[in-house]
């Protein structure tokens, strides 16, 4: 176990250290276009659609990766803000991410809603009902591998005052 949070406490201070300078513009956009054509590869296998609700669907879920294209390059950088705050995490830092990460969850599950309600209508509540399961599947796997990949702000503390 005390090796486990030495080789996180390391990757932790190298992750810190390699996103210090902040992510660009272009650098944001090309992992929200990597992630999007994953996620689209992923619904793919978990949606079930043909025909002319094919068309639509993936017309409409095309839609739906372009209008999150900036709800995902701000948790991306919440992610990094997150990193950065480590180094000097105070209460009033702590609070300011959390509430841009709830706004930033809020953002996301009114556009899962409202794309929810357009494929519905454009196609039916059970293709709209695998497009929400496969959304949400997916965001909650990249969400658990981020998070098993980097030590909490209270494992880190932890691990640092054993060394």
């Amino acid at each position: 176990m005390n090796l486990k949070i030495t080789l996180m406490t390391v990757f932790f201070v190298y992750a810190t250290q390699a996103v210090y300078a902040q992510t660009s513009d272009a650098e944001a956009d090309a992992m929200a276009q990597l992630l999007g054509v994953q996620k689209k590869e992923a619904v793919h296998k978990l949606v079930t659609v043909s025909g002319k609700d094919s068309v639509a669907f993936w017309k409409i879920y095309d839609e739906y990766q372009e209008a999150n294209k900036n709800t995902i390059k701000e948790r991306i950088r919440l992610y990094e803000a997150t990193a950065h705050a480590y180094q000097n995490m105070t209460p009033k830092v702590a609070d300011s991410l959390i509430t841009k990460y709830f706004v930033n969850r809020q953002d996301q599950e009114k556009s899962l809603e409202l794309y929810y309600k357009k494929i519905k209508a454009a196609t039916n509540a059970v293709t709209a009902f695998e497009f929400y399961q496969a959304e949400i599947y997916i965001v909650t796997q990249i969400r658990a591998s981020i998070m098993q990949q980097i030590p909490t702000y209270g494992e880190l503390k932890r691990a640092l005052k054993k060394n």
